[in-house]
């Protein structure tokens, strides 16, 4: 019997997951629901805000009904989501656009405007490079080309900060998200007067900023309506999904490695401080002495999502598992076809919004199945890629787990540990809403804020061990991939500038 337990939320970047976990640890229940991402124009992608608060209410509702658990039993709420998304809110808290998304390319303008101002600065004083992913040149964008929106903005939180204030009131977000903004200084904690200014915005617009763990608020009348949560349950800040995922996959001392194959392939390795490098992320990690400095290839899951919708419609309820079961009888290699999985550009290594993505190799022997494990093989050299950028810099990815939806697939599994040529560790709960939940489940002293407490219960999985004879394989293959990666650039450069023009004609 579960006289107390925690409910957390992730919001990813395709939709929300929802957690509860007892006083043990313990997954009791766990609900999913999509939402859509919109790209109106090219290289835009974007979201509504109401859609992840409909798909949070929806998964918290199916969580307590599957558990049986009654909410009088829930002593604490989190949420968690993908940094840098914004919502600008009027008068009355409502939003006044769809949010810009982290694959959005239409802010590389602002981008080079603030750089011709503030040039290197932006990485001294935020520890970042300056790129389209974050939120300064997105809310420049939206200054420049939509002043009745940024007229009518009073206020602007984050995506979990959105969600967490339609529950519970409370006008703030966390440390950890606020870096994501570009407009926040993670050494003093604070929001950067000069940087804000050049924006045009008031400081006070912008939510202080709180530890992850601080309780922040409690559920209101409204908020539990919506949800089935009691009222006054209480609700902590939260953070982003990324740091979620890094602590609830076991990385908690300095030199852990961890690898997300979700959404977004994201690489960190822990780090006793911040590294000051060009190209290097950089934020800090929930225990306050540490940070997880790392990369990322703008496309993982998503690429393989993309894929279903393509060419799996008609098989919309086992679609994945379908698609593993016939991309596992395809030989390694895939018979010669290779996929670049630069959908809307790619960040690591190569830091190029106009690259496009591609397969190369196609013949008439090909099939779907192939199709679908080259995307597989693709993502995996795309991670390869861009943790070759991180070794290049001296730093060590040693234990290294791999995390994110794209890891519960054995066969992709097995193809990353064989491109990479390492063995991986899969932790059984290692996603950003089980991270999510052991981070409420600390800040309301459920279980204790200590590494030494979360190594006993967090389960290290299973050891998934390279095959020799792939390995040797996809050494071959990637050479080739980033062969023709470096061949296609400036192919992919001009079909960018095709695109955009053609794209600006028919909008007219």
């Amino acid at each position: 019997m579960i006289d107390k337990c925690v409910i957390a939320s992730d919001l990813g970047s395709g939709g929300c997951k929802t957690m509860i976990i007892d006083a043990s640890g313990r997954m009791v229940a766990v609900a999913q629901q999509e939402y859509a991402t919109a790209y109106p124009h090219p290289g835009w992608a974007e979201q509504n805000p109401d859609d992840w608060y409909t798909a949070f209410c929806s998964t918290v509702r199916a969580v307590l009904h599957s558990s049986g658990i009654s909410p009088k039993c829930v002593i604490g709420v989190g949420i968690v989501g993908v940094t840098h998304n914004t919502v600008l809110l009027d008068a009355q808290d409502r939003p006044l656009c769809p949010s810009i998304l982290i694959f959005d390319n239409r802010s590389v303008q602002q981008v080079r405007a603030i750089f011709d101002v503030w040039g290197e600065q932006v990485r001294e004083r935020t520890l970042n490079d300056l790129t389209p992913v974050w939120s300064w040149p997105q809310l420049l964008w939206i200054r420049d080309n939509t002043p009745d929106v940024w007229n009518q903005t009073r206020r602007i939180l984050f995506q979990k900060d959105y969600v967490r204030n339609r529950l519970a009131p409370a006008f703030v977000t966390d440390t950890i998200d606020a870096g994501g903004s570009l407009l926040f200084d993670p050494i003093r904690n604070q929001w950067i007067a000069e940087f804000c200014a050049h924006l045009q915005i008031d400081p006070a617009g912008l939510p202080p900023a709180v530890r992850p763990l601080d309780l922040v608020s409690e559920v209101s009348r409204s908020g539990a309506e919506d949800t089935g949560l009691l009222a006054g349950t209480p609700v902590i800040a939260g953070t982003t999904d990324t740091v979620a995922e890094v602590l609830g996959s076991g990385a908690l001392r300095s030199g852990d490695a961890c690898v997300k194959l979700a959404s977004v392939g994201r690489i960190a390795i822990v780090h006793d401080s911040p590294v000051k490098r060009p190209h290097i992320l950089n934020y800090r990690h929930v225990f306050d002495q540490l940070w997880y400095p790392g990369t990322a290839s703008k496309f993982a899951a998503s690429a393989f999502r993309w894929l279903r919708d393509l060419l799996w419609q008609d098989k919309p309820k086992n679609a994945y598992a379908l698609m593993d079961s016939t991309a596992q009888h395809i030989p390694a290699g895939s018979d010669g076809l290779l996929f670049h999985p630069h959908l809307m550009g790619e960040w690591a290594p190569h830091w190029n919004e106009r690259l496009r993505g591609d397969f190369i190799g196609l013949t008439m022997r090909h099939t779907r199945a192939h199709l679908t494990r080259a995307v597989l093989e693709g993502v995996a050299f795309g991670l390869k890629d861009a943790l070759g950028e991180l070794e290049r810099l001296g730093m060590s990815a040693a234990n290294i787990r791999l995390i994110g939806q794209g890891a519960t697939s054995p066969l992709w599994a097995q193809i990353v540990a064989d491109v990479f040529n390492r063995p991986l560790s899969i932790p059984r709960q290692a996603d950003a809403a089980y991270g999510a939940a052991l981070i409420t489940a600390m800040g309301v002293g459920m279980l204790p804020s200590s590494v030494e407490a979360l190594e006993d219960i967090i389960d290290g999985g299973k050891r998934v061990e390279p095959d020799r004879a792939a390995a040797q394989d996809y050494a071959n293959l990637f050479a080739i991939y980033r062969d023709a990666d470096t061949a296609l650039r400036p192919i992919s450069e001009r079909l960018h500038e095709f695109e955009t023009r053609t794209g600006k004609r028919e909008t007219k």
